[in-house]
């Protein structure tokens, strides 16, 4: 029987991201809900049930599913978090799932005990893949809302140095610093403030959400994670966050367009943080000045400003993708997603 629909999950330990795609290769939709699964599983329960209103309840539909949420903490290792994992989704899917294995590609539920550590992060090397089969060269750099990952490819294959989440980190083709949860504490530990160098408490009051909320560069379609205090998302709130971080209160540190001025120095900060790993992957020599960089996830508005800074051609993820612009930008920031709907739509 011929698969009428791709449904490309990619399950994270802060949000879950659907993709719906028929047979012919059209996004028609793209989501993300949020799942903050170190609270438990019955955040994912939720997740599922949200998004299950969006699955095609006609043809026949086949489940794909990548992960990162096996690192959460409520699980024993990564290896007990891909087995459960696994496990809810062939509960509630039965044996229309598949599972995304990386380099061993899409394998039955059954095979999973043996595959564990291949399955186990293996998002990004979906989306390398697909924008590989779309362009010849390139370096994907996805910003997310927890980590950026850098991956080169060339002549339409990923030519990476590491395979694991260890190994990645090593090489700075993962670097653990995204727009939305990062704390503020994990980027700088002193700012320019009153004409002095202000240190900063080691204390979760504020993150990078706050940061892009001052700056005006945040899309708060993106933010799906309730800030440190509880509070507001607006900006007034965001800038009350920031100033704790300094010790102070937001009143007593100026105006708004003060601590935008804050904020953007630790906006910086970050880009400086993936700049230098970007270099770190160039250093390599398998790429030229020409060779594009290829945006995707929710902080892809960085890598523009890296390819402008480093002389090489932008290309946003979405421009790779048959999809309407209805969800062009959410295709995009759920770029794992919508890779594993496409490979899956070529392989099965």
């Amino acid at each position: 029987m011929t698969i009428d629909t791709f449904i490309g999950w990619d399950i994270g330990g802060a949000h879950l991201k659907l993709a719906v795609v028929d047979k012919s290769g059209m996004i028609n939709k793209a989501m993300q809900f949020p799942s903050p699964l170190w609270l438990g599983m019955k955040y994912l329960e939720q997740a599922l049930d949200s998004a299950a209103q969006h699955i095609p309840s006609e043809g026949k539909v086949i489940h794909v599913i990548t992960m990162t949420a096996e690192l959460v903490d409520i699980f024993y290792d990564r290896r007990a978090g891909v087995l459960q994992l696994v496990s809810r989704f062939t509960q509630r899917f039965g044996n229309h799932v598949k599972v995304y294995a990386g380099r061993s590609g899409l394998l039955d539920p059954s095979s999973v005990e043996t595959h564990a550590e291949e399955i186990s992060s293996a998002n990004w090397y979906a989306t390398a893949n697909y924008a590989a089969s779309q362009l010849a060269d390139g370096i994907l750099l996805d910003v997310g809302s927890t980590t950026t990952d850098i991956i080169p490819f060339k002549s339409g294959s990923c030519c990476q140095r590491g395979s694991t989440d260890q190994e990645r980190l090593q090489y700075n083709e993962l670097v653990y610093t995204g727009i939305i949860r990062t704390p503020v504490m994990a980027i700088v530990d002193r700012v320019p403030y009153k004409g002095e160098w202000q240190s900063l408490m080691a204390e979760c009051f504020s993150t990078m959400a706050d940061i892009y909320r001052l700056t005006g560069e945040l899309n708060e379609n993106d933010d799906m994670m309730v800030p440190p205090d509880g509070a507001a998302k607006t900006p007034d709130a965001s800038r009350k966050r920031l100033a704790r971080m300094l010790g102070t209160d937001a009143g007593e540190g100026g105006n708004l367009s003060d601590w935008r001025q804050v904020a953007l120095f630790i906006a910086e900060k970050q880009l400086q943080q993936i700049t230098q790993a970007l270099f770190h992957v160039l250093s390599n020599k398998t790429m030229t000045d020409h060779t594009p960089l290829i945006g995707a996830g929710c902080g892809r508005f960085l890598v523009k400003k890296l390819a402008h800074r480093t002389g090489h051609p932008y290309k946003d993820f979405a421009e790779l993708l048959d999809v309407g612009n209805a969800f062009q930008m959410a295709a995009a920031s759920c770029a794992p997603a919508v890779s594993i709907a496409q490979i899956a739509r070529r392989g099965l």
